[in-house]
């Protein structure tokens, strides 16, 4: 729970930072993107372990994005 935690506020502050610094803003809400997905993924993990199941929709939104990833990885 602590890493949940932790990953949001991590997101939060890339954010807040973004706001401040516009010529880093590119590099920094890539960051904050990043967190969010590592948030995602503790989400789930823990409410597999805890429950036996994933939250509603929580591993199709994963997989999209990860697929959204690949494609763009492929299109490069």
């Amino acid at each position: 729970m602590e890493d949940i935690v932790r990953y949001r506020a991590m997101e939060s502050l890339c954010r807040q930072s973004a706001v401040f610094r516009p010529l880093e803003s590119w590099r920094l809400l890539a960051e904050a993107e990043m967190w969010h997905h590592k948030a995602l993924e503790a989400i789930t993990t823990r409410s597999i372990e805890c429950n036996g199941a994933a939250p509603a929709g929580a591993l199709a939104q994963t997989a999209s994005l990860a697929n959204a990833r690949g494609r763009r990885l492929l299109a490069s």
